[in-house]
């Protein structure tokens, strides 16, 4: 794996202005100038609380609030260290049966653990282990839903602000956060997208040049059946499938596209059943029209559902796409969660992709404890590609930090996919209750902060971390995201 590009971006702002209070004695013999002078040089004393705001990433594994920041006032803090504040950090349902609870998955006993810290004259930015605090709520409905968050902040070590003139305040103070949701938190690829209201709502990224990329997020992100909440930023939150694409590693290849990120009403499974396919057709078009899009530069990609939802747009719509990048599609999932006979595509369904412009690449693990790759990408692969002549090319992983893969392609290079190792296997029951084998897989993550990658094992469903960090190559060593930049 080429863990240069898995850097994670962290952006740092500036916090809340904090004031300095000063008192003095003054004597009425005293000028006006020397009274003021008298004033900002004797008995001053720094702040007694300030206000702290609170920043966080977009990791592969969601949201994470990862940053504090504190705005001192003018001069140069010191005396700032990892074991200066202590953090804590409240997460509370708030949608669904267990609304208004305490997330039963989240310990907000412990303290964030501080990685490192940061100083720019009087403005300190304190940094958290980026696996800790999530921002978003599973819940017992089947959703990924925005939490209430809650922030405590004390001082355990003594700070000093030196001042422009040379006086040295030393700071024990008091310190209030005001942020309850992601939508207080400095998050400059969140920060990226609009919330766009329509019959399949979704988030724009509206951007500079004329390309498009489309993303369908997977199953867990979407809304509930009477589209109730509205939330329209899980599928954003919940893993780098929106946030990828306004990433500075998806400008290098594509520069400043727009990105659409739709979110289901309920679920794509329904995609015939509730006719969701046209809505989304006509949006992708108005947004084409309305910003400047080139109708040949419209990317797509999703990941299980939205995998899914990628391919049925694909045989709804063969000529809407230049290429997609379609992640552990869950084929076989979807007659029995749209309770249809209909929602799976059948094989003459597959057969038409060909006839389509658009190029495809599949991406999935070995295993899949969700979905079965023989039934979902190896399936769609060996439709499309039938009697077509295909090379096959091994790649290793990083240095043990990340699974290595298989990648298979046809000699025009329009069809790949990128099968990926899987670990730890042990038996699952499938869709249909059938045994399989499933697994982990490997990935490259710098949690700590510390420049270091150190291996995490995912579940092997989540096998679009690998194209969401732009990780398959083929044989001439392409990258998947520049592959679509030039099929």
């Amino acid at each position: 794996m080429n863990v240069s590009r898995r850097t994670f971006l962290v952006s740092t702002g500036s916090a809340l202005t904090a004031l300095l209070a000063a008192c003095g004695t003054k004597t009425e013999e005293k000028t006006t100038d020397e009274a003021a002078t008298t004033e900002t040089t004797e008995g001053a004393e720094a702040a007694s609380s300030y206000e702290v705001t609170f920043g966080a990433t977009v990791t592969d594994a969601g949201q994470y609030v990862d940053r504090m920041m504190v705005d001192f006032g003018d001069g140069e803090i010191s005396g700032l260290d990892e074991s200066t504040f202590t953090v804590t950090m409240t997460s509370t349902v708030d949608y669904g049966e267990a609304k208004g609870q305490p997330y039963a998955y989240y310990d907000a006993t412990a303290p964030l653990q501080v990685v490192k810290t940061e100083v720019d004259g009087g403005k300190a930015t304190i940094y958290f282990n980026q696996a800790q605090a999530p921002t978003l709520t599973w819940l017992a409905e089947g959703r990924n839903y925005p939490a209430i968050l809650g922030f405590t902040v004390e001082q355990a070590g003594e700070l000093t602000l030196k001042t422009k003139d040379g006086r040295e305040l030393p700071i024990t103070a008091e310190y209030t956060a005001a942020a309850t949701s992601y939508k207080d938190l400095e998050d400059a690829e969140v920060s990226a997208f609009e919330d766009v209201q329509d019959e399949i709502n979704y988030r724009f990224h509206k951007g500079t040049n004329d390309k498009l990329i489309v993303w369908f997020h997977g199953n867990g992100e979407g809304d509930f059946p009477t589209k109730d909440t509205n939330n329209n930023i899980a599928q954003i939150l919940a893993n780098r499938g929106g946030a990828a694409w306004v990433s500075k590693e998806a400008q290098a290849v594509f520069g400043d596209a727009s990105v659409m990120a739709f979110q289901a009403p309920n679920m794509w499974y329904f995609a015939v059943k509730d006719g969701l396919l046209e809505p989304c057709y006509n949006e992708i078009r108005k947004v084409i029209a309305d910003n400047g899009i080139n109708a040949d530069e419209v990317y797509v990609s999703g990941c299980s559902a939205g995998g899914f939802m990628t391919t049925r747009m694909l045989i709804a719509y063969p000529d809407l796409f230049k290429a997609a990048m379609i992640n552990c599609p869950a084929l076989d999932a979807a007659n029995a969660r749209s309770e249809t006979e209909d929602a799976n595509p059948t094989d003459e369904d597959l057969k038409k992709l060909v006839d389509s412009k658009t190029a495809i690449w599949l991406v999935q693990g070995e295993t899949d404890s969700s979905v079965d790759p023989e039934l979902c990408s190896k399936r769609i692969w060996s439709i499309i590609t039938e009697g077509m002549d295909v090379t096959q090319t091994n790649h290793d992983g990083a240095e043990g930090i990340a699974s290595g893969f298989t990648t298979i392609e046809t000699a025009d290079g329009k069809y790949k996919i990128s099968l990926y190792q899987t670990f730890d296997l042990a038996e699952v029951e499938g869709i249909s209750g059938e045994k399989r084998q499933g697994g982990k897989i490997k990935c490259a993550e710098d949690y700590n902060m510390d420049g270091t990658f150190e291996e995490v094992k995912y579940n092997d469903h989540w096998s679009w971390v690998f194209t969401l960090r732009n990780n398959p190559e083929d044989a001439n060593g392409t990258h998947i995201w520049e592959w679509a930049l030039n099929a």
